[in-house]
């Protein structure tokens, strides 16, 4: 029985371990990527799903490009006409290229397509001194100046997304020691890019074949024609692609390693993933992990839905006819992102905070709490939290009157009073206190019996005086 014993204590201890191991202690399986640093977020609600060094310092590439787009579209329309200038020239040889020759006339789009598509640093060089130049409401301002406002205007928008571990020094993401980033500031960054139509749009686009002004009238301009086709793997017609990729970005530099900032929907579920130095084809098939383990293992869940009962609460000083319970609703749907294991888990709690309504107990009842009549059908009365096995709390919303409940009359009331009495009375408590009211209603009785008494005494001597007196007087 011992040697039992001992057995089965080392095959738990041999699970335990493996499970820990392979992520299977709580939750799905966690998948296993060979990237330097890497994220998953669902982008409506930034929920990170998994990570791995998400808070690394790394060098960005050419995914600065997502936010170089980003800070652009806050002061050009697709449409707008913008004439390259000789920033093209400052672009270092060894850099990604779109083409533009200075003198040329592009729609924005076309400049986020050469941004984004041939990943083209001489775009960036555009699109940085023509937002800077209108930002200063300058058109003079020169090179330097432009690289210095855009910069500005880049870390300002990524502080304002709460990206805490970036600083960019380029439009372009061209090798700096002063530009870095995290994975979890890039998904930030991706989740507000990819609410933008036109960068979600070009995004998806693997090639474009067309001229720089889109068929517009380009009378008496320079113009070119373009052939661009795009790196990003995901979406490509190749081994690689993922069904559900949209996007975004792809970037490499010798010190930022081969990365991709991928993004990807299905079933309503919109995710992304950063991946940070995965030599190829690494960076597809960290994404694709990451990916297939979101979709998998996570989805919109419906905690509960307007106008359902999440929990009842006693009343006081109601109709007798109206219960003693009142049921508590919510008023619109609860649906929160999780993992689909928590969402078969969750539980609701109570918490009623509208003061006004609410009656705590004393004494022994202190921990009762009811709500006081009248209340109306509607009434905001407190919060419900939904948590799961582990006590997080993973979802929560006001909670409602699901009725309108009545005050009661004066001999309902007198009568709870007598009954809640009653309730005291079986207590030792309640009998000490009813035994000092007995007590203290005979002494009452009795000093007002001897009292009476000697008021009678006296009337009785006075009546018997006088009757002596007046029998004096006549004799």
């Amino acid at each position: 029985m011992a040697m039992r014993k001992r057995l089965a204590a080392m095959i738990l201890v041999v699970v335990c371990a493996a499970m820990m191991l392979t992520g299977t202690a709580f939750g799905a399986v966690q998948p296993g990527v060979t990237a330097q640093s890497a994220i998953l977020t669902e982008a409506s609600t930034g929920q990170v799903l998994y990570e791995k060094n998400a808070d690394e310092r790394i060098y960005p590439a050419s995914m600065t490009k997502v936010l170089t787009a980003l800070v652009a579209t806050e002061y050009f329309q697709a449409d707008d006409v913008i004439v390259v200038g000789r920033e093209i020239n400052e672009v270092s040889l060894d850099s990604s290229k779109a083409g533009h020759i200075v003198g040329e006339s592009i729609t924005f789009r076309n400049l986020l397509r050469g941004l984004m598509i041939p990943s083209g640093n001489d775009s960036a060089e555009v699109i940085a001194c023509a937002v800077a130049r209108k930002a200063q409401n300058n058109e003079n301002l020169g090179y330097e100046q432009c690289q210095q406002v855009f910069a500005d205007l880049i870390n300002e928008k990524a502080a304002s997304l709460g990206c805490t571990g970036s600083h960019f020094a380029n439009p372009h993401g061209y090798h700096d020691e002063n530009h870095y980033t995290t994975a979890a500031d890039l998904a930030k960054i991706a989740a507000q890019a990819i609410q933008v139509q036109l960068i979600a749009d070009i995004a998806k686009e693997t090639a474009y074949d067309g001229n720089s002004m889109e068929n517009q009238n380009a009378d008496g301009l320079i113009t070119q024609q373009y052939h661009w086709t795009g790196h990003n793997m995901l979406i490509e017609n190749n081994e690689y692609a993922y069904p559900y990729a949209t996007g975004l970005k792809t970037g490499f530099t010798d010190q930022a390693g081969d990365c991709v900032l991928g993004t990807a929907q299905k079933d309503g579920i919109s995710l992304i993933a950063v991946i940070c130095n995965s030599p190829d084809p690494g960076r597809w098939i960290d994404a694709a992990t990451l990916f297939n383990y979101g979709f998998d293992n996570f989805s919109f869940a419906t905690v509960c839905r307007a106008g359902d009962v999440v929990g009842s609460v006693g009343l006081r000083g109601h109709r007798s006819a109206d219960g003693d319970l009142l049921d508590l609703v919510v008023q619109e749907d609860v649906t929160q992102f999780m993992d689909n294991e928590t969402a078969a888990s969750i539980t609701p709690q109570i918490s009623l905070t509208n003061e006004e309504y609410l009656y705590h107990g004393t004494g022994e009842e202190e921990t009762d709490v009811r709500v006081k009549a009248p209340v109306t059908e509607g009434t905001e009365l407190g919060t419900v939290s939904f948590t799961d096995t582990a006590g997080n709390v993973v979802a929560t919303a006001p909670v409602y009157a699901a009725r309108t409940v009545e005050e009661a009359g004066i001999g309902e009331r007198i009568l709870d009073t007598l009954a809640s009495l009653g309730s005291h009375i079986l207590t030792l408590q309640g009998l000490i206190v009813v035994a000092i009211i007995v007590v203290a209603i005979i002494v009452v009785v009795l000093i007002i019996i001897l009292k009476l008494r000697r008021r009678r005494y006296s009337r009785s001597r006075y009546h018997f005086s006088s009757r002596r007196g007046r029998g004096r007087r006549r004799f």
